[in-house]
Protein backbone atom coordinates (compact mmCIF):
# COMPACT_ATOMS: atom_id res chain seq x y z
CA UNK A 1 0.00 0.00 0.00
CA UNK A 2 1.89 3.03 -1.28
CA UNK A 3 0.97 5.98 0.91
CA UNK A 4 4.14 8.05 1.45
CA UNK A 5 2.56 10.32 4.06
CA UNK A 6 0.20 9.50 6.90
CA UNK A 7 -3.57 9.67 6.36
CA UNK A 8 -3.74 12.46 8.93
CA UNK A 9 -1.39 14.69 6.90
CA UNK A 10 -3.23 13.91 3.68
CA UNK A 11 -6.61 14.77 5.14
CA UNK A 12 -5.27 17.98 6.60
CA UNK A 13 -3.98 18.94 3.14
CA UNK A 14 -7.49 18.32 1.76
CA UNK A 15 -8.89 20.81 4.27
CA UNK A 16 -10.50 18.35 6.70
CA UNK A 17 -10.95 19.85 10.15
CA UNK A 18 -9.18 18.25 13.13
CA UNK A 19 -12.51 17.14 14.60
CA UNK A 20 -13.31 15.12 11.47
CA UNK A 21 -9.92 13.42 11.03
CA UNK A 22 -10.97 10.18 12.73
CA UNK A 23 -14.17 9.98 10.71
CA UNK A 24 -12.55 10.53 7.33
CA UNK A 25 -9.58 8.32 8.19
CA UNK A 26 -12.03 5.50 8.91
CA UNK A 27 -13.96 6.23 5.72
CA UNK A 28 -10.81 6.06 3.57
CA UNK A 29 -9.82 2.78 5.21
CA UNK A 30 -13.33 1.44 4.61
CA UNK A 31 -13.26 2.47 0.93
CA UNK A 32 -9.96 0.64 0.51
CA UNK A 33 -11.26 -2.47 2.24
CA UNK A 34 -14.57 -2.42 0.37
CA UNK A 35 -12.85 -2.23 -3.03
CA UNK A 36 -10.51 -5.08 -2.10
CA UNK A 37 -13.44 -7.17 -0.87
CA UNK A 38 -15.43 -6.59 -4.06
CA UNK A 39 -12.63 -7.40 -6.52
CA UNK A 40 -11.03 -10.42 -4.77
CA UNK A 41 -13.54 -13.21 -5.70
CA UNK A 42 -13.67 -12.11 -9.33
CA UNK A 43 -9.87 -11.87 -9.46
CA UNK A 44 -9.49 -15.43 -8.15
CA UNK A 45 -12.07 -16.79 -10.61
CA UNK A 46 -10.34 -15.33 -13.66
CA UNK A 47 -6.78 -16.04 -12.50
CA UNK A 48 -7.52 -19.77 -12.26
CA UNK A 49 -8.67 -19.69 -15.88
CA UNK A 50 -5.70 -17.77 -17.26
CA UNK A 51 -2.60 -19.47 -18.55
CA UNK A 52 -0.29 -17.07 -16.70
CA UNK A 53 -0.17 -15.05 -13.49
CA UNK A 54 1.80 -12.27 -15.19
CA UNK A 55 -1.16 -10.52 -16.85
CA UNK A 56 -3.09 -9.85 -13.60
CA UNK A 57 0.23 -9.05 -11.92
CA UNK A 58 0.81 -6.23 -14.43
CA UNK A 59 -2.81 -5.11 -14.27
CA UNK A 60 -2.36 -4.58 -10.51
CA UNK A 61 0.54 -2.26 -11.27
CA UNK A 62 -1.53 -0.22 -13.75
CA UNK A 63 -4.23 0.31 -11.11
CA UNK A 64 -1.62 1.26 -8.53
CA UNK A 65 -0.06 3.83 -10.86
CA UNK A 66 -3.48 5.37 -11.43
CA UNK A 67 -4.16 5.45 -7.70
CA UNK A 68 -0.81 7.12 -6.97
CA UNK A 69 -1.48 9.73 -9.65
CA UNK A 70 -4.84 10.61 -8.09
CA UNK A 71 -3.25 10.89 -4.65
CA UNK A 72 -0.47 13.08 -6.05
CA UNK A 73 -2.81 15.65 -7.61
CA UNK A 74 -5.59 15.33 -5.06
CA UNK A 75 -6.49 18.37 -3.02
CA UNK A 76 -10.03 17.26 -2.19
CA UNK A 77 -11.55 14.36 -0.30
CA UNK A 78 -13.27 13.15 -3.49
CA UNK A 79 -9.96 12.54 -5.27
CA UNK A 80 -8.59 10.83 -2.17
CA UNK A 81 -11.58 8.49 -2.11
CA UNK A 82 -11.06 7.69 -5.80
CA UNK A 83 -7.37 7.02 -5.17
CA UNK A 84 -8.09 4.73 -2.25
CA UNK A 85 -10.69 2.93 -4.35
CA UNK A 86 -8.12 2.16 -7.04
CA UNK A 87 -5.62 1.11 -4.37
CA UNK A 88 -8.17 -1.35 -3.04
CA UNK A 89 -8.75 -2.80 -6.51
CA UNK A 90 -5.00 -3.18 -7.00
CA UNK A 91 -4.55 -4.82 -3.59
CA UNK A 92 -7.47 -7.16 -4.21
CA UNK A 93 -5.79 -8.56 -7.29
CA UNK A 94 -2.23 -8.32 -5.99
CA UNK A 95 -2.68 -10.41 -2.85
CA UNK A 96 -4.53 -13.12 -4.77
CA UNK A 97 -1.89 -13.42 -7.48
CA UNK A 98 0.99 -13.22 -4.96
CA UNK A 99 -0.41 -16.00 -2.77
CA UNK A 100 -1.16 -18.10 -5.87
CA UNK A 101 2.42 -17.59 -7.07
CA UNK A 102 3.73 -18.58 -3.65
CA UNK A 103 1.66 -21.76 -3.68
CA UNK A 104 2.81 -22.57 -7.22
CA UNK A 105 6.42 -22.13 -6.12
CA UNK A 106 6.68 -23.65 -2.63
CA UNK A 107 3.52 -25.79 -2.51
CA UNK A 108 0.84 -25.81 0.21
CA UNK A 109 3.22 -27.49 2.66
CA UNK A 110 5.53 -24.47 2.74
CA UNK A 111 3.02 -21.65 2.54
CA UNK A 112 3.23 -20.72 6.23
CA UNK A 113 6.92 -19.88 6.15
CA UNK A 114 6.57 -18.18 2.75
CA UNK A 115 3.77 -15.96 4.08
CA UNK A 116 5.96 -15.15 7.07
CA UNK A 117 8.79 -14.06 4.77
CA UNK A 118 6.64 -11.74 2.65
CA UNK A 119 5.04 -10.46 5.84
CA UNK A 120 8.32 -8.76 6.76
CA UNK A 121 8.43 -6.29 3.84
CA UNK A 122 4.67 -5.83 4.14
CA UNK A 123 5.27 -4.73 7.74
CA UNK A 124 8.25 -2.55 6.86
CA UNK A 125 6.50 -0.68 4.03
CA UNK A 126 3.82 1.15 6.07
CA UNK A 127 6.52 2.31 8.49
CA UNK A 128 9.35 3.25 6.13
CA UNK A 129 6.92 4.90 3.67
CA UNK A 130 5.60 7.66 5.97
CA UNK A 131 9.02 8.10 7.60
CA UNK A 132 10.89 8.49 4.31
CA UNK A 133 8.05 10.56 2.88
CA UNK A 134 8.23 12.93 5.83
CA UNK A 135 11.96 13.55 5.34
CA UNK A 136 11.60 14.14 1.60
CA UNK A 137 8.55 16.35 2.14
CA UNK A 138 10.47 18.53 4.60
CA UNK A 139 13.36 19.11 2.15
CA UNK A 140 11.82 18.73 -1.31
CA UNK A 141 8.12 19.43 -0.99
CA UNK A 142 4.97 17.45 -1.58
CA UNK A 143 5.50 16.47 -5.22
CA UNK A 144 9.07 15.29 -4.57
CA UNK A 145 7.57 12.55 -2.41
CA UNK A 146 5.43 11.30 -5.24
CA UNK A 147 8.35 11.55 -7.66
CA UNK A 148 10.06 8.91 -5.55
CA UNK A 149 6.89 6.82 -5.57
CA UNK A 150 6.68 6.81 -9.37
CA UNK A 151 10.37 5.86 -9.59
CA UNK A 152 9.68 2.90 -7.29
CA UNK A 153 6.69 1.90 -9.42
CA UNK A 154 8.98 1.89 -12.46
CA UNK A 155 11.39 -0.50 -10.73
CA UNK A 156 8.42 -2.60 -9.65
CA UNK A 157 7.23 -2.83 -13.27
CA UNK A 158 10.63 -4.05 -14.49
CA UNK A 159 10.73 -6.75 -11.81
CA UNK A 160 7.25 -7.97 -12.72
CA UNK A 161 8.17 -8.17 -16.41
CA UNK A 162 11.32 -10.24 -15.81
CA UNK A 163 9.55 -12.67 -13.46
CA UNK A 164 9.41 -16.27 -14.70
CA UNK A 165 6.66 -18.42 -13.22
CA UNK A 166 7.47 -21.90 -11.99
CA UNK A 167 4.81 -23.46 -14.20
CA UNK A 168 6.39 -21.87 -17.29
CA UNK A 169 9.89 -22.96 -16.29
CA UNK A 170 8.58 -26.45 -15.58
CA UNK A 171 7.20 -26.73 -19.12
CA UNK A 172 10.60 -25.82 -20.53
CA UNK A 173 12.31 -28.42 -18.33
CA UNK A 174 9.79 -31.12 -19.23
CA UNK A 175 10.09 -30.38 -22.94
CA UNK A 176 13.86 -30.64 -22.69
CA UNK A 177 13.59 -33.93 -20.81
CA UNK A 178 11.24 -35.39 -23.44
CA UNK A 179 13.59 -34.44 -26.28
CA UNK A 180 16.58 -35.97 -24.54
CA UNK A 181 14.91 -39.19 -23.35
CA UNK A 182 12.12 -40.19 -25.76
CA UNK A 183 11.02 -43.81 -25.21
CA UNK A 184 11.28 -46.20 -28.17
CA UNK A 185 8.72 -48.74 -26.99
CA UNK A 186 5.20 -48.02 -25.79
CA UNK A 187 3.18 -50.49 -23.70
CA UNK A 188 0.37 -52.33 -25.41
CA UNK A 189 -3.13 -51.29 -24.27
CA UNK A 190 -5.09 -53.75 -22.19
CA UNK A 191 -7.80 -55.76 -23.87
CA UNK A 192 -11.34 -55.91 -22.43
CA UNK A 193 -10.61 -59.41 -21.18
CA UNK A 194 -7.63 -58.31 -19.13
CA UNK A 195 -8.99 -54.93 -18.00
CA UNK A 196 -9.96 -56.04 -14.49
CA UNK A 197 -6.62 -57.78 -13.89
CA UNK A 198 -4.51 -54.70 -14.66
CA UNK A 199 -4.16 -52.41 -11.60
CA UNK A 200 -3.18 -49.36 -13.66
CA UNK A 201 -6.22 -49.66 -15.92
CA UNK A 202 -8.53 -50.15 -12.95
CA UNK A 203 -7.13 -47.00 -11.31
CA UNK A 204 -7.50 -45.04 -14.55
CA UNK A 205 -11.09 -46.17 -14.86
CA UNK A 206 -11.97 -44.89 -11.41
CA UNK A 207 -10.10 -41.56 -11.68
CA UNK A 208 -10.92 -40.34 -15.20
CA UNK A 209 -13.81 -38.14 -16.17
CA UNK A 210 -15.95 -41.18 -17.13
CA UNK A 211 -16.06 -42.34 -13.53
CA UNK A 212 -17.57 -39.25 -11.90
CA UNK A 213 -20.52 -41.25 -10.63
CA UNK A 214 -18.42 -43.84 -8.82
CA UNK A 215 -15.82 -41.58 -7.18
CA UNK A 216 -15.59 -41.83 -3.37
CA UNK A 217 -18.37 -44.44 -3.35
CA UNK A 218 -21.12 -41.82 -3.27
CA UNK A 219 -24.48 -42.48 -4.95
CA UNK A 220 -24.40 -41.41 -8.63
CA UNK A 221 -27.08 -38.73 -8.31
CA UNK A 222 -25.66 -37.02 -5.20
CA UNK A 223 -22.10 -37.17 -6.54
CA UNK A 224 -23.23 -35.62 -9.83
CA UNK A 225 -25.13 -32.90 -7.96
CA UNK A 226 -22.09 -32.02 -5.86
CA UNK A 227 -20.00 -31.67 -8.98
CA UNK A 228 -22.39 -29.08 -10.41
CA UNK A 229 -21.42 -26.54 -7.73
CA UNK A 230 -18.64 -24.11 -8.73
CA UNK A 231 -15.38 -24.57 -6.78
CA UNK A 232 -15.77 -21.28 -4.88
CA UNK A 233 -19.17 -22.40 -3.55
CA UNK A 234 -17.84 -25.83 -2.59
CA UNK A 235 -15.04 -24.15 -0.64
CA UNK A 236 -17.53 -21.89 1.13
CA UNK A 237 -19.66 -24.90 2.06
CA UNK A 238 -16.69 -26.34 3.98
CA UNK A 239 -17.01 -25.67 7.70
CA UNK A 240 -13.23 -25.78 8.03
CA UNK A 241 -12.88 -23.04 5.42
CA UNK A 242 -15.61 -20.90 6.98
CA UNK A 243 -13.93 -21.06 10.39
CA UNK A 244 -10.56 -20.08 8.90
CA UNK A 245 -12.09 -17.19 6.97
CA UNK A 246 -13.96 -15.99 10.05
CA UNK A 247 -10.70 -16.07 12.01
CA UNK A 248 -8.95 -14.07 9.30
CA UNK A 249 -11.77 -11.53 9.25
CA UNK A 250 -11.71 -11.07 13.01
CA UNK A 251 -7.94 -10.72 13.17
CA UNK A 252 -7.88 -8.30 10.25
CA UNK A 253 -10.63 -6.19 11.85
CA UNK A 254 -8.63 -6.04 15.05
CA UNK A 255 -5.28 -5.17 13.46
CA UNK A 256 -6.51 -2.60 10.93
CA UNK A 257 -8.86 -0.97 13.41
CA UNK A 258 -6.01 -0.52 15.85
CA UNK A 259 -3.53 0.66 13.20
CA UNK A 260 -5.96 3.28 11.90
CA UNK A 261 -6.57 4.67 15.39
CA UNK A 262 -3.07 4.67 16.86
CA UNK A 263 -1.62 7.60 14.81
CA UNK A 264 -4.49 9.84 15.87
CA UNK A 265 -4.08 8.82 19.51
CA UNK A 266 -0.35 9.64 19.69
CA UNK A 267 -1.04 12.90 17.88
CA UNK A 268 -3.64 13.84 20.49
CA UNK A 269 -1.73 12.63 23.56
CA UNK A 270 1.86 13.48 22.68
CA UNK A 271 1.50 16.01 19.84
CA UNK A 272 3.50 13.75 17.49
CA UNK A 273 3.34 14.74 13.85
CA UNK A 274 3.95 12.62 10.75
CA UNK A 275 7.47 11.43 11.62
CA UNK A 276 6.55 10.43 15.16
CA UNK A 277 3.38 8.70 13.99
CA UNK A 278 5.46 6.61 11.59
CA UNK A 279 8.22 5.83 14.09
CA UNK A 280 5.81 4.45 16.70
CA UNK A 281 5.01 1.55 14.38
CA UNK A 282 8.64 0.35 14.63
CA UNK A 283 7.64 -1.21 17.94
CA UNK A 284 5.15 -3.38 16.03
CA UNK A 285 7.58 -3.99 13.16
CA UNK A 286 10.44 -5.52 15.17
CA UNK A 287 8.51 -8.61 16.35
CA UNK A 288 7.22 -9.15 12.79
CA UNK A 289 10.74 -10.23 11.83
CA UNK A 290 9.92 -13.50 13.61
CA UNK A 291 7.06 -14.31 11.22
CA UNK A 292 9.09 -16.80 9.11
CA UNK A 293 9.92 -18.74 12.29
CA UNK A 294 6.28 -19.05 13.33
CA UNK A 295 5.34 -19.78 9.72
CA UNK A 296 7.80 -22.69 9.63
CA UNK A 297 6.25 -24.07 12.82
CA UNK A 298 2.78 -23.96 11.29
CA UNK A 299 4.04 -25.83 8.21
CA UNK A 300 5.52 -28.59 10.35
CA UNK A 301 2.80 -29.07 12.96
CA UNK A 302 -0.77 -29.10 11.72
CA UNK A 303 -2.32 -28.77 15.18
CA UNK A 304 0.24 -26.10 15.96
CA UNK A 305 -1.77 -23.78 13.75
CA UNK A 306 -4.62 -23.88 16.22
CA UNK A 307 -2.36 -23.14 19.18
CA UNK A 308 -0.38 -20.37 17.48
CA UNK A 309 -3.41 -18.58 16.02
CA UNK A 310 -5.31 -18.68 19.30
CA UNK A 311 -2.22 -17.98 21.41
CA UNK A 312 -1.36 -14.88 19.41
CA UNK A 313 -4.82 -13.38 19.88
CA UNK A 314 -4.94 -14.24 23.59
CA UNK A 315 -1.45 -12.79 24.10
CA UNK A 316 -2.60 -9.47 22.63
CA UNK A 317 -5.71 -9.27 24.84
CA UNK A 318 -4.10 -7.87 28.03
CA UNK A 319 -1.88 -5.55 25.98
CA UNK A 320 -4.90 -3.96 24.31
CA UNK A 321 -6.66 -3.52 27.63
CA UNK A 322 -3.60 -2.02 29.35
CA UNK A 323 -3.33 0.64 26.65
CA UNK A 324 -6.06 2.45 28.58
CA UNK A 325 -3.37 3.39 31.12
CA UNK A 326 -1.60 5.59 28.54
CA UNK A 327 -3.32 8.92 29.15
CA UNK A 328 -0.56 11.51 29.77
CA UNK A 329 2.43 12.97 27.96
CA UNK A 330 5.18 11.58 30.23
CA UNK A 331 8.31 9.55 29.53
CA UNK A 332 7.05 6.63 31.60
CA UNK A 333 3.77 6.43 29.71
CA UNK A 334 5.57 6.59 26.37
CA UNK A 335 7.77 3.68 27.48
CA UNK A 336 4.68 1.74 28.59
CA UNK A 337 3.08 2.36 25.19
CA UNK A 338 6.15 1.02 23.40
CA UNK A 339 6.26 -2.14 25.53
CA UNK A 340 2.59 -2.86 24.93
CA UNK A 341 2.97 -2.29 21.18
CA UNK A 342 5.88 -4.77 21.07
CA UNK A 343 3.62 -7.39 22.67
CA UNK A 344 0.85 -6.63 20.18
CA UNK A 345 3.32 -6.87 17.27
CA UNK A 346 4.56 -10.24 18.55
CA UNK A 347 0.99 -11.47 18.81
CA UNK A 348 0.30 -10.46 15.21
CA UNK A 349 3.45 -12.23 14.03
CA UNK A 350 2.39 -15.43 15.79
CA UNK A 351 -1.23 -15.52 14.62
CA UNK A 352 -1.22 -14.40 10.99
CA UNK A 353 0.95 -17.15 9.37
CA UNK A 354 -1.02 -19.82 11.24
CA UNK A 355 -4.40 -18.62 9.99
CA UNK A 356 -3.25 -18.22 6.38
CA UNK A 357 -1.47 -21.60 6.41
CA UNK A 358 -4.66 -23.29 7.64
CA UNK A 359 -6.64 -21.76 4.77
CA UNK A 360 -4.02 -22.89 2.26
CA UNK A 361 -4.11 -26.41 3.69
CA UNK A 362 -7.90 -26.44 3.47
CA UNK A 363 -7.82 -25.57 -0.24
CA UNK A 364 -5.14 -28.20 -0.93
CA UNK A 365 -7.06 -30.90 0.97
CA UNK A 366 -10.30 -30.06 -0.86
CA UNK A 367 -8.52 -30.48 -4.20
CA UNK A 368 -6.88 -33.72 -3.08
CA UNK A 369 -9.95 -35.34 -1.52
CA UNK A 370 -12.40 -34.54 -4.32
CA UNK A 371 -10.51 -33.78 -7.54
CA UNK A 372 -13.57 -34.33 -9.72
CA UNK A 373 -15.59 -31.66 -7.93
CA UNK A 374 -12.58 -29.33 -7.90
CA UNK A 375 -11.82 -29.63 -11.61
CA UNK A 376 -9.10 -27.31 -12.83
CA UNK A 377 -7.06 -24.97 -10.68
CA UNK A 378 -8.64 -23.61 -7.50
CA UNK A 379 -5.52 -22.09 -5.97
CA UNK A 380 -6.31 -18.48 -6.85
CA UNK A 381 -9.99 -19.03 -6.04
CA UNK A 382 -9.10 -20.21 -2.54
CA UNK A 383 -6.73 -17.31 -1.96
CA UNK A 384 -9.33 -14.86 -3.24
CA UNK A 385 -11.52 -15.92 -0.32
CA UNK A 386 -8.62 -15.25 2.04
CA UNK A 387 -8.15 -11.81 0.56
CA UNK A 388 -11.87 -11.11 0.74
CA UNK A 389 -11.95 -12.04 4.43
CA UNK A 390 -9.02 -9.78 5.26
CA UNK A 391 -10.51 -7.01 3.12
CA UNK A 392 -13.77 -7.31 5.04
CA UNK A 393 -11.69 -6.80 8.17
CA UNK A 394 -10.20 -3.64 6.62
CA UNK A 395 -13.76 -2.47 6.04
CA UNK A 396 -15.12 -3.31 9.50
CA UNK A 397 -12.09 -2.64 11.72
CA UNK A 398 -11.64 1.12 11.20
CA UNK A 399 -15.37 1.72 11.54
CA UNK A 400 -15.46 -0.37 14.70
CA UNK A 401 -12.51 1.36 16.39
CA UNK A 402 -13.24 4.81 14.98
CA UNK A 403 -16.89 4.92 15.98
CA UNK A 404 -16.14 3.70 19.51
CA UNK A 405 -13.35 6.24 19.96
CA UNK A 406 -15.53 9.09 18.74
CA UNK A 407 -18.47 8.05 20.90
CA UNK A 408 -16.78 6.90 24.12
CA UNK A 409 -13.08 7.82 23.98
CA UNK A 410 -9.76 6.00 23.80
CA UNK A 411 -10.05 4.10 27.09
CA UNK A 412 -13.30 2.45 26.04
CA UNK A 413 -11.77 1.63 22.66
CA UNK A 414 -8.89 -0.25 24.28
CA UNK A 415 -11.03 -2.66 26.29
CA UNK A 416 -13.31 -3.20 23.27
CA UNK A 417 -10.24 -4.16 21.23
CA UNK A 418 -9.15 -6.47 24.05
CA UNK A 419 -12.58 -8.07 24.16
CA UNK A 420 -12.54 -8.67 20.39
CA UNK A 421 -9.04 -10.15 20.63
CA UNK A 422 -10.09 -12.51 23.43
CA UNK A 423 -13.18 -13.63 21.51
CA UNK A 424 -11.07 -14.30 18.40
CA UNK A 425 -8.55 -16.32 20.39
CA UNK A 426 -11.16 -18.55 22.04
CA UNK A 427 -12.99 -19.02 18.73
CA UNK A 428 -9.80 -20.11 16.95
CA UNK A 429 -8.78 -22.42 19.81
CA UNK A 430 -12.11 -24.23 19.71
CA UNK A 431 -12.77 -24.34 15.96
CA UNK A 432 -9.68 -23.81 13.77
CA UNK A 433 -8.92 -27.01 11.87
CA UNK A 434 -12.08 -28.68 13.21
CA UNK A 435 -13.98 -28.72 16.50
CA UNK A 436 -11.53 -29.31 19.32
CA UNK A 437 -13.92 -31.80 20.93
CA UNK A 438 -13.37 -34.18 18.02
CA UNK A 439 -9.66 -34.46 18.78
CA UNK A 440 -8.42 -37.22 21.03
CA UNK A 441 -5.95 -35.94 23.59
CA UNK A 442 -3.30 -38.55 22.79
CA UNK A 443 -3.42 -37.90 19.05
CA UNK A 444 -3.35 -34.16 19.65
CA UNK A 445 -0.23 -34.35 21.87
CA UNK A 446 1.45 -36.68 19.40
CA UNK A 447 0.75 -34.33 16.48
CA UNK A 448 2.04 -31.25 18.32
CA UNK A 449 5.18 -32.92 19.69
CA UNK A 450 6.06 -34.90 16.56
Amino acid sequence: MLIPVTPTALLQRAGVSPNDLQKWNSILQAVYGGATLAISPAAGFFMDRMGSRRTPFLLCLVCLIGATALLAVGTSVGLWVAGRLLQGVSAGMLWVVCLALLTDTVGPAGIGQAVGVIGIPMSIGPIVGPLLGGVIYAHGGYYAVFGLMFAMLGVDGVLRLVMIEKRIAQKWLEAEAVRSDTPDVYPEPCSPATLTSCPECVNDFYTTGDSDETTNGAPPSSQHLRHQFPPILRLLLSSRMLVSLAGGLLQSSLNVGFDSTLPLVVNTLFGWQQTGQGLIFITILLPSLLQPLFGAITDRYQQGRRLLAAGGCLLATPAYVLLRLVTQDTLGQKALLCVLLVIIGLAMAIAMPAIIAEIGATVADAKKNDPQAMKGSVIATGWSLVNAAYAAGCLIGPLFAGLIRNAAGWQTTTWCLGLLSAFTGVFLLLCLGGWIGNLRLGAFIHQVSR
